[in-house]
């Protein structure tokens, strides 16, 4: 568990690195001139060599610097302001929700999932999650997720279904069973290439329920459904 737990941390703070697409790096010399790109080198003390937007390289002496920062990026058609979709690129999704168990079978849950893959355009996502699900047990899923937009526009409705299967964490990662999660949504376009998404889902889980009955105790396997509101960011 303890090992599940540092991957999912690695994973955030991965999340957390990405978010920076949106910043610059920033050099304002003495002699009034301003460069934005990205520092690419830094010699302490002697000098930096920072990178633009179309590729020119640039390498300044520190004494020439009068400081240097990170800034946000603007004045961008592509930023937050813009009224079309996301572009096209690699994404990590991390989503978060609780289920209210439904039917005879339903059971509450607490769920935190992590998903890697590709915006195709504007409309389509394609990836790969994983992530915690914790009934009275701690199930971690393995699953393959769809999504797509409605629009290409900066609030689309979102349509999204994971595909997987189950495992035990509790009990030796034994197998649990196929997981299948409908959702539909609206997505909340944040800049380029991040978005909020808010989402209802039903959530469908095959597992083993355990009854008594005389005169010994026998299981079946059903499944376990829930609805809940899951909330994401995309970067």
């Amino acid at each position: 568990m303890k090992k599940y737990l540092a991957l999912i941390l690695f994973t955030l703070v991965t999340t957390v690195a990405f978010a920076q697409i949106n910043y610059q790096d920033v050099v304002y010399l003495k002699n009034g001139s301003i460069i934005r790109g990205i520092i690419i080198e830094q010699v302490p003390n002697r000098s930096i060599k920072i990178e633009t937007a179309d590729k020119s390289v640039f390498v300044y002496k520190i004494d020439e610097i009068e400081k240097f920062t990170k800034e946000q990026i603007k004045g961008n058609s592509k930023n937050a302001g813009d009224l079309s979709g996301l572009n096209s690129g690699y994404k990590i999704i991390v989503e978060m929700g609780y289920g209210i168990g439904v039917g005879d079978y339903g059971k509450n849950r607490l769920k935190l999932n992590i998903i890697n893959g590709y915006q195709i355009n504007p409309y389509f996502f394609l990836g790969f999650g994983t992530g915690l699900e914790i009934y009275h047990d701690v199930i971690i899923p393995v699953f393959v997720d769809f999504r797509a937009n409605l629009l290409n526009k900066s609030v689309s409705p979102y349509f999204s279904l994971d595909i997987g299967y189950s495992f035990d964490e509790t009990n030796s990662f034994d197998s649990v069973g196929f997981l299948l999660s409908p959702t539909v949504g609206v997505s909340f376009k944040v800049s380029d290439k991040s978005v909020m998404n808010v989402g209802l889902d039903y959530e469908t889980q095959k597992m083993d329920f355990f009854s008594s009955g005389y005169p010994s105790y026998y299981s079946s396997s059903e499944n376990s459904g829930a609805i809940s509101i899951n909330v994401g960011i995309s970067f």
